[in-house]
């Protein structure tokens, strides 16, 4: 069984698996460009060295700024985000959101999807 460490943060659920982290952020939150410090922390102490992929997975309705995006591509081991949604409007918006992101970006339906994709992604790019 891979090894998964799980946080409880005030505005997400985090799940670091060895190649991406996942969340699922709390309903009603404001995502802000703080937020995106403490996500990095715990990225580097799991990813340090290596390169890794973040998954959003949109399950419940909350806000992000759109400066999010622009700072999370100064990540220089961040190779790739992913936003699970089943929601039409969920994916409209996510599309929107992927213009102020700098790297590979998917808007998947499933969680499976955005897996696959991370690491199809990750193998791509060691080589």
């Amino acid at each position: 069984m891979l090894p998964i460490t799980y946080y409880d943060l005030s505005y997400a659920e985090l799940f670091v698996f060895p190649k991406y982290m996942f969340a699922q952020m709390k309903s009603g939150i404001i995502l802000v460009p703080e937020n995106n410090n403490e996500l990095n922390a715990i990225a580097q102490k799991h990813f340090e060295g290596k390169n890794f992929v973040y998954i959003a997975n949109r399950f419940f309705d909350y806000n992000v700024s759109p400066v999010i995006y622009l700072e999370a591509s100064k990540i220089p081991n961040l190779i790739g985000m992913s936003i699970v949604t089943d929601k039409e409007i969920g994916k409209r918006t996510a599309l929107f959101e992927s213009k102020f992101y700098a790297k590979e970006f998917l808007v998947a339906s499933t969680i499976e999807e955005a897996m696959n994709w991370a690491v199809d992604l990750l193998e791509k790019n060691e080589s």
